[in-house]
């Protein structure tokens, strides 16, 4: 653990269990509790620095509410301490440059939370005593572990969608928000309304997006809340589309439908907007408490995150008597659900081999029974979180599962490790096919360079044969497959032997299809060298990358040898990608592999040499941002390399131009401030011309 991390757990366990002396006549007591309020802002404002700004969450809900409600009882007792830059004096902000800011109609506030059931019957009785007598009902609401949002509908379409902000002020993310399959873009409603929710990503599409994000390397996502969040800010429309984010409504804003909060609720049913689960109309307390004990556990069975239950007052006349604090609205309280935990033993730590060569280390618990279900496993993500927990096999371990579907090791218990247990030391051989595992600078993550290795090969196949690769039209995963398990494939160029005899041998393969296939395989021989550097997946070299490498030799062997700091002088590529391509090239079997390929007919002649495509564009390097509307980026980048031109991700000095649509985010203002120059559409259209 470096010292950074060391420092931080020291001041989180200090200041949860520590708390100040506030009692008698000490002298030194003022001083004490000045230190401590000012410890306490300084910690919640280092945590929502990293919540709000890096969507990253250093502490669990429970621990932060723990020293916010502290921070918030000891300015009331000594108010002679308060300052107005206190984190209790303002509400957290998800703002972000890149999106134009709206005002909220209402204020988006934030509601006040419990975790003890008598508190929440103190704020029932509270209430009621706050109304003079008058008998209230409530509402109860599963609390989905989300992103707030709100939606506002004009002669039954959706107008915009704005994101909570600060509470007053919010981002507008329409565009992304229409992504969302969940939310109606058309509703048979005349009027005007705004409607409030949750959006929240399944634990399934969570599991998915991690599982591919540690493949490529890199630190996976934490929960699916935080991923919500930041999704929702991506610049990139059909990015948040593949993530597949759902929503649900909790709140209807009208000046129509004024009379109860649960009739909104039936309304926005029947208008087709996914409504949070929520209980009929509650008038007692014990039937409010009732409702948040059936769905503590209950909640595990739901396909996404469940912190709590939302409460709130039905009446909207009883809402408007009861008003608000400067903070939240005192109709309303959250109960949170504390997250289970349990301690259970690490049997084993087993290494899995991913589609990518990723080595995930992964813990084999002996069973124990939490949030619903039996854990026998968690992953450790990668070796170096097993060296910063310093799990040992062997260890007693406490896990977690609140908010992710995947177990989490929260810690070792080190009062029951014994003396024979061992550091644990990652592997150095990839425990599918034996070859030597490495890292890339700058990764956390090992990995297996061998493209044979079996437990890869699958995922191999398939991209070398897809459309963006080598374009073998018939080869899909299902025949892939079969063919991996009648060993007539064992690597990419085994593909090149097979013939209409062997695949109808295969299974449910007619002569006709076998022909077609093996006329596919016949034609792929003649593609570009790009298109094969691009099939054989080598590590951070994308179809672009590819391309480079093919224009800058005559022949694909020139690459067998070719210094990393010569790779490194390509435009666009860098140490991590030159050592990428090092590192594939320095693989006996890899280099077999081509030349199994070359010895097939297969062309793995570079470019090098060749006049290169002279255009209006030739020398012009273009940046896209924004939303275009006369065509795709990719249709937008075709007609400018076919023109001479570059296209790249990032602006800098270098850059000839930005291309910008709608809505064009942080790069538009990057090429301001540097003087690039800026066009439009219709302007690309004429230097097309």
């Amino acid at each position: 653990m470096n010292p950074e991390s060391q420092f931080i757990l020291y001041i989180i366990l200090k200041s949860v269990t520590r708390q100040p002396t506030i009692r008698g006549d000490n002298p030194n007591m003022s001083t004490d509790i000045e230190q401590r309020i000012e410890e306490l802002r300084r910690l919640i404002r280092h945590y929502d620095a990293a919540y709000y700004g890096a969507n990253e969450s250093l502490i669990s809900d429970l621990e932060y509410d723990k020293l916010y409600d502290e921070l918030l009882t000891l300015e009331k007792e000594h108010p002679q301490f308060d300052s107005p830059d206190s984190p209790t004096h303002r509400v957290g902000s998800d703002l972000t440059k890149e999106f134009p800011k709206v005002i909220h109609r209402t204020p988006m506030m934030s509601i006040d939370n419990t975790y003890s059931h008598q508190e929440l019957t103190d704020w029932i009785i509270r209430t009621e005593k706050s109304l003079s007598g008058q008998k209230t009902s409530f509402v109860g609401e599963l609390k989905v572990d989300g992103v707030a949002i709100s939606l506002v509908y004009e002669n039954g379409r959706l107008l915009r969608g704005v994101t909570r902000g600060d509470g007053v002020t919010g981002d507008e993310v329409t565009a992304n928000v229409k992504t969302i399959r969940s939310i109606p873009l058309v509703i048979d409603y005349a009027g005007s309304f705004e409607v409030r929710g949750e959006v929240y990503m399944t634990f399934q599409t969570f599991a998915t997006l991690n599982e591919s994000i540690i493949e490529s390397g890199q630190k996976p996502m934490q929960n699916p809340r935080n991923t919500t969040a930041g999704s929702l800010k991506l610049q990139d429309s059909r990015e948040v589309a593949k993530r597949r984010l759902s929503f649900a409504a909790h709140f209807l804003l009208s000046d129509l439908h004024t009379e109860n909060h649960h009739d909104n609720l039936q309304l926005l049913k029947r208008l087709g907007f996914p409504v949070v689960i929520h209980s009929e109309v509650l008038n007692t307390p014990d039937e409010v408490t009732g409702f948040c004990n059936n769905w503590e556990k209950q909640r595990h069975d739901l396909p996404f995150p469940v912190d709590g239950v939302v409460l709130k007052v039905n009446s909207f006349n009883q809402q408007n008597l009861l008003g608000s604090t400067a903070k939240a609205p005192r109709w309303v309280i959250a109960y949170k659900y504390k997250p289970e935990q349990a301690i259970t033993q690490i049997e084993n730590i087993e290494a899995n081999v991913g589609r990518t060569g990723v080595v995930t280390p992964v813990a084999k618990f002996k069973p124990v029974f939490l949030a619903g279900t039996t854990i026998r496993n968690a992953s450790l993500h990668n070796y170096q979180e097993i060296e910063r927990l310093d799990v040992r096999i062997g260890d007693h371990v406490e896990i977690e599962k609140g908010g992710e579907i995947i177990p989490k090791v929260l810690k070792v218990i080190r009062e029951k490790r014994t003396p024979d247990l061992t550091p644990y030391t990652p592997p150095s051989h990839c425990p599918s096919c034996g070859s030597a595992l490495q890292k890339l600078e700058g990764e956390v993550a090992i990995r297996c360079f061998n493209t044979s290795c079996p437990a890869q090969l699958q995922a191999s196949l398939e991209h070398f044969v897809s459309r963006v690769a080598m374009d073998i039209r018939g080869l899909g995963p299902s025949l892939l497959k079969k063919l991996v398990q009648s060993g007539l494939v064992k690597t990419v160029a085994d593909l090149y032997d097979l013939d209409t005899e062997n695949l109808e041998d295969i299974e449910r393969m007619g002569s006709k299809s076998a022909q077609n296939i093996v006329r596919a395989i016949e034609k792929s021989k003649a593609n570009g060298l790009e298109r094969v550097i691009h099939g054989l997946g080598i590590r951070m070299i994308g179809s672009k990358a590819a391309k480079d490498l093919a224009v800058a030799v005559d022949h694909i062997s020139q690459l067998y040898a070719m210094p990393a700091r010569e790779i490194e002088k390509m435009e666009g590529f860098g140490p991590q990608m030159a050592q990428s391509v090092r590192i594939y090239f320095d693989r006996e079997q890899n280099i077999a592999i081509l030349e199994k390929l070359h010895s097939r007919g297969v062309n793995l002649k570079g470019s090098k040499g060749l006049e290169k495509s002279e255009g209006i564009f030739s020398g012009k390097t273009f940046v896209l941002t924004g939303a275009l509307t006369r065509y795709t980026r990719e249709e937008a980048k075709r007609i400018i390399e076919s023109k001479g031109g570059k296209v790249t991700s990032s602006v800098s000095k270098k850059s000839s131009f930005v291309l910008a649509g709608a809505d064009p985010g942080s790069k538009f203002d990057k090429a301001q401030k540097l003087g690039v120059e800026i066009i439009g559409e219709d302007e690309f259209e004429e230097m097309v011309k």
